[in-house]
């Protein structure tokens, strides 16, 4: 049985304006106005029956977050979520987040599009903010509405629409007349913000030599691992301390990480908390091991504490799980990564499969580099095609980069993106499941 866990699963528009020679200034300045407040009342519109200060101020009297101001359309979308969320809980949304989910849910699967916008506590997600799907569903309900439609012809409309494209709908009942709000409409524009959390200082704390990659800790367990993944609590790529255990596990926070499964269901971790061992104490359990005077600290069945230590002593001495992957893990960036992942499950054509996280050197907040790697088996029929198609339309669906290589027997997929958008790309087309087992 393995020991209890606190982390969690993790499974641009353009317009363009053409202009005329001969236009004068005050014919410009007099369109000017008329498209702003063409705009003004398209964003602010909503519901005839409403006052027209309410449309004209809908906006400025909610606590919107920044990101929510990022064009009119998604300012439209959060403005709505805000004052009808039991409407859209009855909406599904179709971007694949059904499956993952997003940072503020925990990655736990959304239920519904108001998922996308705001948690259960009333706190704000910026998931829709980059999201097409998530905002034109919520756009078109409103609009639907408007022009009279019922909340299930609405419901309808979206479903026939946004199946055609192909994404994963989230699993959202059918629309009922007796359906029980989780959150209703919160008109004062007092949502409530997440609770403070206190900082870890890292800034004196640093991993073992021996312990700084997927690459180092596989070199410290035995073969035979279906799956891995480590965690890098320093690389700060923003969602990486889901996989670790609470701070009570040893009183002081785990800075590094690694998790393991064997194909017989027994498993192995490795713990370091960034300093000399001092005093620390961990959660007794008779059924495992937790070994806390080595760096890093072991925590296993008893069976396994003696392979893993002999290895520790003499990684070279003996078979590690490192020799199985050598030649993907040659090839991906895992020193870097703040949460990195080796598999046994792949896509048809692999026999491994590989995604790491690294966190971006460009100072752009939230921007990171995602890598994806498959281990092509004999005759493994590779759809690079398909790959290519996703790299040549990467641009409009906002990525910054997106690299497709292959090299012998090993694919590597680098993209540059916002964290979320770089895990919908990885479980939506490639297959993977971004969770702390399997």
């Amino acid at each position: 049985m393995k020991p209890q866990k606190n982390a969690k699963n993790v499974k641009a528009k353009s317009a363009k304006v053409s202009k005329k020679k001969g236009s004068n200034t005050l014919i410009i300045g007099i369109i000017a106005v008329i498209l702003l407040a063409g705009i003004a009342y398209f964003v602010f519109g909503g519901d005839s029956t409403k006052k027209p200060d309410s449309q004209a101020n809908a906006g400025a009297k909610l606590k919107l977050p920044s990101y929510a101001y990022t064009n009119p359309i998604t300012l439209k979308a959060y403005t709505y979520a805000t004052e009808h969320p039991e409407i859209l809980e009855q909406i599904p949304c179709y971007c694949g987040c059904g499956s993952h989910g997003s940072e503020a849910s925990d990655y736990k699967p959304h239920r519904f599009v108001r998922d996308c916008y705001i948690t259960d506590n009333w706190t704000y997600d910026e998931h829709a903010s980059f999201c097409d799907v998530c905002v034109g569903i919520a756009t078109k309900v409103q609009d639907y509405l408007a022009q009279g439609k019922t909340l299930k012809e609405t419901r309808d409309l979206i479903d026939q629409e946004y199946s055609k494209i192909g994404g994963m709908m989230t699993n959202t009942p059918p629309v009922r007349d007796d359906y029980i709000p989780i959150l209703k409409p919160n008109l004062a524009g007092t949502l409530a913000t997440p609770a403070p959390t206190t900082a870890i200082d890292l800034s004196a704390l640093s991993l073992a030599d021996n312990f700084k990659s997927l690459s180092d800790g596989l070199k410290l367990i035995p073969p035979g691992i279906t799956w891995a993944y480590f965690v890098n609590l320093k690389q700060g790529i923003g969602f990486e301390q889901k996989f670790m255990h609470d701070t009570d596990f040893y009183g002081t926070p785990i800075i590094g990480m690694l998790n393991s499964e064997y194909s017989d269901g027994s498993w192995v971790e490795l713990h370091d908390i960034g300093m000399v061992n001092s005093n620390v104490k961990s959660k007794e359990n008779p059924q495992f091991d937790n070994i806390i005077y080595t760096r890093p600290f072991i925590l296993d069945t008893k069976d396994k504490t003696d392979i893993v230590m002999s290895l520790l002593k003499n990684p070279t001495t003996n078979a590690s799980a490192y020799d199985s992957f050598k030649s993907i893990m040659e090839k991906v960036d895992d020193e870097n990564a703040g949460f990195a992942k080796i598999n046994t499950t792949a896509p048809p054509f692999a026999d491994a499969s590989y995604i790491g996280i690294v966190k971006s050197e460009t100072g752009i907040l939230g921007e990171i580099k995602g890598e994806i790697a498959f281990r092509i088996k004999d005759n493994g029929a590779v759809p690079l095609a398909k790959y290519n198609e996703l790299k040549n339309s990467s641009t409009s669906r906002g990525f910054k980069s997106y690299e497709v290589r292959q090299e012998n027997n090993i694919l590597v997929i680098k993209i540059t993106s916002n964290l979320n958008n770089f895990i919908a790309e990885a479980t939506q087309q490639y297959g993977f499941e971004i969770s702390v087992f399997g």
